[in-house]
């Protein structure tokens, strides 16, 4: 039995070992700006969300069981719960000693979601430091990025389109009887939730060999012999293989900052547990660094990052705790993110939160984008609520999720909804810290990032 045992547990270390890539990546009102400045406010169509995004899923009564169950406390086994900071109020200081030399302000910019700026977080040799390590690891691009030439090269469907595209009153918004390249613009944005240029549309018509708008304008009669199937295609190729409409578009790379990584990596986390006061065993079964490099037209669309457990009654187990974790049977338990910025960028790639405190959000009226998509940051970056810019040594620090009576990880706080904005000029290097919990009932779970490193980092 013994002998059992002890081949079952090596055959479960291999399986970890072995694994070549992290599973748990997964896929408006006033506004001021401060001295630094930062943006405060006051104040799908058909299409799927974002992989960051939760599935929306009706009441379901074994649920609502299982979250109204009492839970046995003598299960945490001692552990000690979470900790989260008060934000007080927007623009509320205080202080957090990192190391003995290094005191920072904690500055809340958010009470909902509870996000706050520090400042000088990192030095700038630990910033340089990341990046050159990022470098000698070798990034990989996050998303596909098909060629332009490609794209040219394609045969595309010839006929009249069966969507909304194929009909004339979607592009002919004003009821004159004529489309403008405005109104083209306008088609693509309310159909397709696409944000075309000039440029954009007249590349589209030379691919397709279209020359209704030689002269400017498409007449009814012109548009009733006008590939416009080809054109919902070319749309719809365009949004999913373009690195300026996809949902993300960026380089990254994991590091690990554990007992095997270097000594920076580990004071890194060591300045993240005193900033978070969570216990130990929190911050040591975090994530790996996620590093991130973002080039001009590099950004990441509105989205989660994580999961809430009443959202999804089918996936009991968070994926951070599940040796035979996959999206499908598990969920993402992100408790705090912390944003780092590694250096200075020329102009974009701010962090906005589109609907931080903004009190008349309703999550379910918003992912419908009926009117514009907000969820979009190349169009609407600084429509959001809270835009915080990048600044080297910067952090932000946000929670995804609000803390449960007990103290442990509780429903999601949507809110929390975020994104990168596009980089219009320059370069920009940020990490992402993902720090996860465990709900009550998984609090007496370990996370497998405290026994093992996590699959695929550096």
């Amino acid at each position: 039995m013994k002998l059992l045992l002890i081949g079952f547990l090596l055959v479960n270390a291999l399986l970890l070992a072995t694994c070549k890539e992290n599973k748990y990546a997964v896929k408006l009102t006033s506004c001021t700006k401060d001295k630094d400045g930062n943006q405060y406010c006051e104040k799908k169509d058909e299409y799927e969300e974002g992989d960051d995004e939760p599935t929306f899923y009706s009441d379901d009564e074994e649920g609502e069981e299982e979250e109204n169950k009492e839970i046995d406390p003598s299960k945490w086994e001692g552990k000690k719960p979470l900790f989260q900071w008060d934000p007080v109020k927007v623009g509320h200081e205080q202080q957090v000693e990192l190391t003995p030399l290094e005191i920072r302000t904690l500055k809340t910019v958010a009470m909902k979601p509870k996000a706050f700026v520090i400042d000088d977080f990192l030095t700038h040799e630990e910033c340089d430091h990341v990046i050159k390590k990022a470098q000698e690891s070798g990034l990989h691009e996050s998303q596909l990025h098909i060629d332009p030439e490609t794209r040219k090269s394609k045969e595309y469907t010839n006929g009249h389109a069966n969507s909304a595209v194929g009909v004339f009153r979607q592009w002919d918004r004003n009821g004159d009887g004529e489309i403008t390249v405005e109104e083209v613009k306008r088609m693509a944005e309310k159909n397709v939730k696409l944000y075309l240029n000039e440029t954009d549309i007249a590349e589209m018509f030379s691919i397709l060999k279209m020359n209704e708008l030689e002269d400017g304008v498409i007449t009814r009669e012109e548009f009733a012999n006008m590939n416009t199937a080809g054109v919902g295609q070319y749309m719809t190729l365009l949004r999913e293989e373009n690195p300026r409409f996809r949902d993300r578009f960026s380089d990254q790379i994991w590091l690990r900052q554990g007992e095997t990584s270097d000594y920076t990596m580990q004071e890194i986390r060591d300045k993240v547990w005193r900033l978070t006061r969570l216990p130990r065993y929190i911050i040591d079964g975090g994530e790996a660094l996620q590093v991130l490099r973002y080039q001009p037209y590099g950004h990441y669309h509105a989205h989660f990052d994580g999961q809430d457990k009443a959202a999804h009654p089918d996936k009991k187990m968070c994926c951070h705790m599940d040796l035979d974790a996959s999206p499908e049977t598990c969920r993402i338990c992100r408790f705090i993110t912390i944003v780092y910025y590694l250096n200075d960028v020329e102009e974009g790639g701010e962090t906005a939160f589109p609907v931080a405190d903004k009190e008349d959000y309703d999550h379910e009226t918003f992912r419908k984008r009926e009117k514009d998509d907000m969820y979009n940051l190349s169009k609407f970056c600084h429509n959001s609520t809270l835009v915080v810019k990048p600044k080297k040594g910067r952090a932000v620090m946000w929670y995804n999720h609000h803390m449960d009576k007990h103290g442990w990880l509780g429903d999601m706080d949507y809110w929390s909804l975020h994104g990168g904005c596009d980089i219009i000029k320059g370069t920009k290097w940020m990490a992402n810290n993902w720090l996860t919990a465990p709900s009550a009932d998984l609090a007496h779970l370990d996370s497998l990032y405290l026994h093992y490193d996590a699959p695929g980092a550096h």
